[in-house]
């Protein structure tokens, strides 16, 4: 990640602007004129809204993305994919969907409008280590068509398969 204009970034941008899903993750949605998902938060404007954020959400959400077969298919047969895999089994559903104040429904939305959106930015607030490796670990799941954006120093971390 490197610094450019006001984000540390994986794009130009640019790619934010052409972006046609916008997840917000921890922070404050500036623009809502696009399909808007917020983690961590809530607005009346957006597609999906899951309310709290932890370490977790990002391997529920990977578990899930690796249940419903939406991520992308080049990872088959990747060693450190498979690994991943075996750490998301430890993910319990239910439990997680409550920690959340969210329902399976919501989740399942967020998958689905990452699988139909041909460029995904990401925009990140403040988050500790953990959860920020977690949250590569799930949009590496996506990477071909994923754009980090964050005000934050993120230069340390890449869009990889952290061993969590």
């Amino acid at each position: 990640m490197e610094k450019y204009q006001d984000y540390w970034t994986n794009k130009h941008e640019d790619f934010l602007k052409e972006s046609n899903l916008v997840i917000y993750y921890n922070e404050e949605p500036k623009n809502l004129l696009k399909n808007v998902a917020i983690l961590g938060g809530s607005n009346e404007f957006s597609k999906v809204d899951i309310p709290k954020t932890s370490e977790k959400l990002p391997l529920l959400l990977a578990r899930l993305a690796y249940v419903f077969e939406i991520y992308d298919v080049d990872l088959k047969g990747n060693e450190e994919f498979e690994d991943f895999v075996d750490i998301l089994k430890s993910v319990r559903v239910k439990t997680e969907i409550k920690n959340h104040d969210t329902t399976l429904e919501e989740v399942a939305g967020l998958l689905y409008l990452m699988d139909e959106a041909k460029q995904i930015s990401v925009i990140i607030g403040d988050i500790d280590e953990e959860e920020i490796m977690n949250l590569m670990s799930f949009l590496k799941m996506f990477e071909k068509k994923i754009g980090i954006f964050s005000n934050y120093d993120i230069s340390e971390y890449e869009i990889n398969f952290y061993e969590i």
